[in-house]
């Protein structure tokens, strides 16, 4: 029977398509992945400092989204300040993101291309994703209640609204074949709530992973069942716990950065960023001279309240030599009395919302004139028994762009029209081709910090 490696997105009767590009992949390879991997440890290590202060339980399974970018230098003709830089932490994506399943299949497809994924040494190779993330159930599990294997719970909306139900499937037919006993949970399979546990068929559930927002389960399940979820299974490990759907703010993870820093602990590459007080006309003003700034509403993850700011007056050839077009969704490019009339906004600005330095997102060139701009979305897992977290997964969300393209938001989520390609990333004996790079990637590996218009 033929592999289905089809890249599959949506509920249970409404999965779609998403375009893929395996013909060219993100590399993040030697001095880059090196780079990257220590941006995501020191954003983790802030985390879990963060949750323990704050005696909250930690998610086993984040996502990050760290992309390398620069600054618009003032003077409009080159790029400065280069650096991989987390844009969407552990804190913004504690949501309990799906860890990146078609990770393998997109190792596959551009297998079968010949572009020799494997001339990588990858942190968890693409075929082990399913088990390592079996094995964490188990490991999370023995730590927890040592004892027995673990009734495994997938607990989600329901099916028409289900979200990635090919992921959903792929866990389900991996923990079977590990041994596991598990449960696909929406309201149709009518959950419970016993002795601690929630419960299914009248099955107690010892470990739960979660693809439902909070706010969504007394929508879902009723009033009464969902704060019985809630407040009365603390037998019941949930991966995702429900209070780190509080953490969903640039406020917050600006802050726990922060006080991570303060403690002695390793700087977090990210963009300037401003928060409360900080934020004022002239602040804003000095974020505005090196390319815009972005605002970053409470609970903006997923794009949905973030909306990026340009300065056309000082910009616009390098956003024009990089991205062809870059008019869509979210993009307000401002010139002249625009950026005057936006600044003044700011004199009495009081939103629970930050504001960042609008970072210089990298795009790669395909065949003709049409590029890619890209990020890097990478899953890690927490071994609850080593107290470690592993890097599992990523993939490369993408944007199609060029002058000849209809413009493009720049905010790379799926779920807003983006693309997907696969993450090659570690450690490569040598960068050869097939190996595709943009030019800030490229200065990057490089050991530069600065890319030129030329």
């Amino acid at each position: 029977m033929q592999e289905d490696l089809r890249l599959l997105d949506g509920g249970r009767g409404h999965e779609e398509e998403v375009p893929g590009h395996p013909e060219s992949p993100t590399w993040v390879v030697n001095a880059a992945w090196d780079k990257v991997s220590a941006v995501g440890k020191a954003a983790l290590d802030a985390y879990m400092r963060y949750c323990e202060e704050e005696g909250l339980p930690h998610s086993y399974l984040l996502g990050l989204d760290i992309l390398v970018t620069g600054e618009a230098d003032p003077s409009g003709r080159k790029v400065v300040d280069i650096r991989p830089t987390m844009l969407e932490g552990p804190c913004c994506n504690s949501y309990p993101a799906c860890p990146n399943i078609d990770s393998y299949r997109l190792y596959r497809r551009a297998s079968m291309i010949g572009q020799e994924p494997d001339l990588v040494t990858y942190p968890t190779h693409p075929t082990e994703i399913l088990v390592k993330l079996v094995s964490m159930f188990r490991s999370a599990w023995a730590a927890f209640r040592a004892g027995t294997d673990p009734v495994v719970g997938i607990l989600t909306r329901p099916y028409p609204e289900s979200e990635e139900e090919t992921a959903h499937n792929l866990v389900l037919e991996a923990c079977r074949k590990a041994g596991l006993q598990v449960h696909r949970i929406t309201p149709d399979e009518r959950p419970g709530v016993a002795g601690g546990k929630l419960t299914v068929g009248g099955t107690p559930i010892d470990v739960c992973y979660r693809r439902i927002e909070r706010i969504h389960v007394p929508m879902f399940y009723g009033e009464v069942l969902a704060r019985k979820i809630f407040e009365e299974t603390p037998e019941t490990l949930f991966l995702n716990p429900w209070k780190v759907d509080d953490l969903r703010s640039k406020t917050i993870e600006e802050t726990c950065f922060r006080r991570h820093e303060a403690a002695g602990g390793a700087p977090v590459s990210r963009p300037t960023t401003l928060l409360g007080d900080e934020i004022t006309p002239e602040a804003v003003g000095d974020l505005m001279a090196r390319g815009g700034y972005a605002m970053k509403k409470w609970n903006s993850t997923g794009g949905k309240g973030v909306f990026l700011h340009i300065n056309m007056d000082t910009s616009k050839a390098i956003f024009d030599r990089l991205y062809g077009r870059y008019d869509g969704r979210h993009m307000l490019p401002l010139s002249g009395d625009a950026i005057e009339d936006a600044l003044k906004a700011f004199g009495s600005f009081d939103e629970d919302a930050a504001v960042q330095q609008l970072r210089v997102i990298d795009a790669r060139p395909m065949e003709g004139e049409e590029r890619l701009v890209y990020d890097t979305r990478i899953n890690v897992i927490y071994d609850a028994m080593r107290k470690e977290w592993d890097f599992l997964s990523g993939i490369s969300r993408c944007v199609p762009c060029g002058v000849e393209g209809a413009g493009n938001s720049l905010l790379t989520n799926v779920t807003s029209g983006a693309h997907i390609s696969p993450l090659i990333m570690g450690r490569a004996e040598s960068v050869k081709a097939p190996m595709r790079f943009g030019p800030l990637l490229e200065a990057m590996l490089r050991g530069e910090t600065e890319w030129a218009l030329g």
